[in-house]
């Protein structure tokens, strides 16, 4: 029981760590960071695929496991607001994997929506389904089109991981920061921009500088 203990203790402290930023502040940050990662993929979005998309999101994961795994993160999400960017939403990813797996590795992901109505259904919380095998060790890139033609999905892993995995990917709204931030306001004010965070105008000028200078 001791030794089996040990084998879940160090992929559940990478997915305490890896819950979310406490602020908004840190959120932008951190998703800076992933676009800053991305864009050292050699399959990049193209310069097409940013005036074509009406939102994104960033989103910073850890996954591990030692036979039942995990994934855990957070991240943000940008609507395009006129020839601006509207307020970052704040959103929360977790899920549960079932199969033979070893290690742990960190994912920077973009994702693209190039239809609003696809934007705001990932904004409101769900699951998308998984059945995947995958292995890395040390940096790893894949760009893949998700099932929905309204998404591309760009992936820049780092770690060391190996298995065959079976589970899904929950995202959903993160409720008490976007609150904390927002006070009542609901998605569609926030991601039009109707509202605005307070004391964040520095790490999300940088990030809004980052997205601009891919198009």
């Amino acid at each position: 029981m001791r030794s089996l203990t040990r084998s879940f203790a160090l992929p559940l402290l990478l997915l305490v760590a890896a819950c979310g930023a406490p602020s908004m502040h840190e959120r932008l940050e951190t998703a800076r960071h992933s676009l800053a990662e991305v864009n050292t993929l050699q399959d990049h979005p193209t310069i097409k695929d940013m005036q074509d998309a009406k939102g994104v999101a960033l989103l910073s994961i850890v996954q591990g496991g030692a036979g039942i795994g995990g994934e855990g993160g957070g991240g943000i999400v940008l609507q395009r607001a006129g020839t601006g960017w509207g307020s970052p939403f704040a959103v929360d990813v977790g899920a549960g994997t079932l199969g033979i797996q070893l290690g742990g590795q960190g994912k920077d992901v973009l994702i693209l929506f190039n239809d609003p109505a696809t934007l705001q259904e990932f904004v409101k919380g769900g699951m998308q389904l998984q059945a995947l095998g995958e292995g890395t060790f040390g940096a790893s890139s894949g760009n893949t089109k998700a099932p929905k033609p309204a998404t591309s999905v760009f992936t820049k892993c780092q770690g060391v991981f190996g298995g065959l995995e079976l589970g899904g990917l929950n995202v959903g709204p993160a409720r008490n920061l976007n609150a904390a931030t927002y006070g009542k306001a609901d998605a569609e004010a926030i991601l039009s921009g109707k509202v605005k965070p307070a004391n964040v105008d520095e790490p999300l000028s940088r990030l809004v500088k980052m997205l601009d200078a891919m198009h």
